[in-house]
């Protein structure tokens, strides 16, 4: 038992690096935003993000550079979910796709604290830097001058705000047999005929329900898989409104910069960002880890649990779209913002493309 519990540990590291929602979840978060920009905002954007286009083709639009980060750490060809000839190998930048705010899988709070307790949980957080890196990147938009700066932090943001909408992206699952917290669900795996594969990997696909899409460089407008995208992203984007984004983002969408600035990173990380993770904490505790029977069988030296029910799929599904429509009605609020200080900071003009070098 020593063995294999040592084993899990040792994962732990490799097992956070697992992707967050899988392509389709990051493309629908970042299309569900691209439909509700304004055109002239949609083509500042994509005039920033055409600057990669040689080295990585088809993620010059916001809804597929939603991966690249995730195609960034591909260190070998594999046609479903590394198509990248370039082997990026860019690992080291793991930990800014998720934070681990600890919870009690049990249900009960952790050290007596909960989401009114947002400062605390920061301090006790286990690993990850997905609020400070978002924050970060939002500073470096008031004053940067470099293209490559800014076509960087925008994928990095398009990306990371996207598995700040899914809740196990979010937390550490503490338990007596992960005393150390259960990399964002990871180490709870399902036996074979289940769903998914791990809990982590349960919210990554949506529950199963929109199959295994993922991006290729041929994976554009007027393919079937695209275009069921787009269509899939309008209908969440119908269903879920304004109304339904319970921190008001909206509210500085029109506000200047600076102001946007000081709302979305609080004084110290606490501010829209950090609301909305906790926000997804509470999906987690609320949602994620309730009704699961945590009974481990060890015998095959991983952590196997029953199969989720029927009723708990459904449950997930109904509050991943939420999610993913209003983090990306979210989204929609900071690209806005993001598009106006590329224009006053003059880094990409979309009316006159860079000319490539001679």
């Amino acid at each position: 038992m020593k063995t294999c519990f040592t084993s899990l540990v040792v994962l732990a590291a490799a097992a956070h690096s697992a992707h967050g929602w899988w392509d389709n979840g990051h493309m629908m978060v970042a299309e569900v935003a691209t439909q509700c920009l304004a055109s002239e905002d949609l083509a500042t954007l994509t005039a920033l993000l055409s600057g990669y286009d040689k080295e990585f083709p088809n993620t010059g639009y916001p809804t597929t550079a939603a991966i690249w980060p995730d195609l960034m750490k591909c260190d070998s060809f594999v046609s479903t979910y590394c198509p990248s000839d370039k082997t990026p190998a860019l690992k080291m930048l793991d930990e800014w796709h998720y934070i681990n705010l600890p919870l009690n899988v049990d249900g009960t709070d952790f050290q007596n604290l909960t989401s009114k307790d947002g400062d605390k949980l920061l301090k006790a957080s286990m690993g990850g830097q997905s609020n400070e890196v978002l924050a970060k990147t939002l500073v470096m938009f008031g004053k940067t001058q470099s293209d490559h700066a800014a076509n960087f932090g925008l994928r990095m943001l398009l990306h990371i705000f996207g598995d700040m909408q899914n809740p196990m992206h979010d937390v550490a699952g503490q338990a007596p047999q992960f005393p150390t917290g259960d990399a964002g669900g990871n180490f709870w795996n399902f036996p074979k005929g289940c769903v998914g594969s791990n809990l982590h990997g349960l919210w990554d696909s949506v529950g199963g329900k929109y199959g295994a899409v993922n991006w290729s460089p041929t994976f554009v407008a007027g393919t079937p898989d695209y275009d069921a995208l787009k269509a899939n992203a309008t209908k969440l984007a119908a269903k879920f409104t304004a109304a339904d984004d319970k921190l008001g983002f909206d509210a500085y969408k029109n506000v200047p910069y600076a102001d946007f600035v000081a709302a979305m990173n609080g004084k110290a990380f606490n501010g829209k960002i950090f609301d909305n993770i906790l926000e997804s904490y509470d999906i987690a505790r609320a949602v994620a880890y309730k009704g699961l029977d945590f009974t481990c069988d060890m015998s095959s030296g991983r952590c196997v649990i029953p199969c989720p029910s029927q009723s708990y799929v459904d449950t997930l599904i109904a509050t991943a779209e939420k999610s993913i429509a209003v983090g990306g009605k979210r989204l929609c609020v900071v690209l806005t913002q993001l598009a106006r200080q590329i224009r006053a900071l003059k880094l990409t003009n979309p009316n006159k493309p860079t000319p490539a070098p001679t």
